[in-house]
């Protein structure tokens, strides 16, 4: 399937979830475990307004430290090239920010200059937009023309605009190694039967099928983002909108799925001590064949030199149904407490360039979703091959919590560590999720 095909469905599936609130995938790029000791407030220098040659401006930008690695190199070419567009600009790029330290600098009121955001992705953006912490840009006239209306609206809150836009897509996919599927006579699989049965063989050769990072709260789930729309498409759909229910059988099916893996040693002996460093050093050392991951991380992947090949998870009639949202590696918003708005919007102009996003592109490989960006190789064209855009449990999830009762946090915390240690079956997580949503009228 052609890449324009495979984001035409992207668009379908983004029309779709502008009935969300939170689309897309969890926070899947800030959740490492360290943070910085403290937050500086956002520069005191004097601004001048202009767009260059002016008073000299430093504009503190953070980044995200849980994928400083893959993000390291492409932003200190962009932050260079834009640093020699507009001289008088200096950008300060820290990779300070996950979760932890953006909380205290929100606690503190102490945000930089500008920040990276997940858009519409979870309800963080809106709540921070609505607590004041964020910079209107509607009124700043960014050039939008190369963006969809979905990308629009993933940095939209209320009819305004909050952050750069997405260029990128993200979904999960299985990597595998292309010389143990040959030697153990595993070939691509075209229905979720003929996985399973490729996972047996390499098992039985002495191989774990699959490296899983069963320690990390958010890397552990991956195979569940990627059973959820192979499976549950329609459910997931039927709940958010109060048609249905998270107790669908096929959900519950979903989950047992997960947790059979577990119990038959797809996953391997000690998967639930294993840290995401561990699980991909087990899948790029030959330990493992394969390993359930995001697009995100394609370029580790390609830069460890194993024979590398991509398939998205069939299902059951051999349907590739992929969960799917745009990656926020270049959606920033700027703090409304910056004294220098005008740069901040400069430095945001930027980043929706196709000379930035390109930038992102060559050191990455992510999937595009505007034609202008060229794929860095085949591989990422091997990312975008699949049938349909579906939906991302985290996100149904997202939009059916309250205040009162967070079922994506419930499936995060409580029902994917039952099911890794078999105290739950697949239908009595399903029950859970039931009863932790909040479903509208439907």
């Amino acid at each position: 399937m052609k890449i324009r095909k495979s984001l035409a469905g992207i668009a379908a599936f983004a029309l779709l979830a502008l009935t969300l609130q939170a689309c897309g995938g969890g926070n899947n790029e800030g959740n490492a475990s360290s943070a910085p000791a403290s937050s500086a407030p956002a520069s005191s220098e004097s601004s001048s307004g202009s767009s260059s040659g002016g008073e000299n401006v430093t504009l503190k930008v953070w980044g995200d430290l849980g994928n400083q690695a893959v993000l390291e190199e492409p932003f200190k070419a962009i932050n260079a090239a834009f640093e020699q567009k507009y001289p008088n600009i200096k950008i300060t790029y820290d990779f300070a920010q996950n979760d932890q330290s953006l909380n205290v600098a929100l606690q503190a009121n102490e945000l930089p200059d500008l920040f990276w955001v997940q858009g519409d992705k979870t309800s963080k953006m809106g709540e921070m937009v609505k607590n004041g912490f964020l910079l209107d840009l509607t009124s700043f006239n960014m050039d939008l023309s190369r963006n969809s209306d979905p990308e629009k609206a993933y940095c939209t809150v209320d009819g305004k605009l909050y952050c750069s836009l997405p260029s990128f897509f993200d979904t999960n996919v299985v990597y595998y190694n292309k010389d143990l599927f040959e030697k153990n006579g595993v070939s691509v699989p075209t229905t979720w039967d003929e996985f399973v049965a490729g996972l047996d063989k390499l098992k039985a050769g002495g191989v774990t099928p699959i490296a899983l990072a069963g320690k990390s709260e958010w890397d552990r789930a991956w195979p569940i983002f990627a059973f959820a729309p192979a499976f549950a498409n329609t459910a997931l759909q039927n709940a958010m909108t109060g048609a249905g229910t998270m107790a669908d059988p096929s959900i519950a099916e979903m989950l047992q799925a997960f947790r059979d893996f577990a119990d038959n040693g797809y996953f391997g002996k000690d998967f639930l001590a294993q840290d995401m460093a561990g699980a991909q050093f087990a899948f790029t050392n030959g330990k493992a064949a394969a390993i359930i991951d995001g697009t995100w991380n394609n370029a580790t992947y390609v830069s460890s030199g194993i024979n590398l090949g991509r398939f998205p998870v069939p299902n059951k009639e051999g349907k590739r149904v992929v969960q799917s949202s745009y990656s926020n590696f270049m959606t920033y918003a700027v703090s409304s407490k910056t004294e220098h708005p005008e740069e901040a919007v400069k430095y945001l102009e930027f980043l929706s360039s196709q000379e930035a996003q390109q930038i992102m592109e060559d050191a990455t490989g992510l999937v595009p979703t505007i034609s202008d960006i060229v794929p860095k190789d085949e591989g990422v064209k091997e990312l975008a091959v699949f049938d349909e855009a579906g939906l991302n449990i985290y996100s149904v999830l997202t939009a059916l919590s309250t205040t009162e009762s967070n079922a994506a946090d419930i499936l995060m915390k409580d029902v994917i560590p039952k099911l890794m240690t078999s105290a739950i079956t697949g239908a009595e997580g399903a029950d859970i999720l039931d009863k932790a949503a909040h479903y509208p009228a439907g």
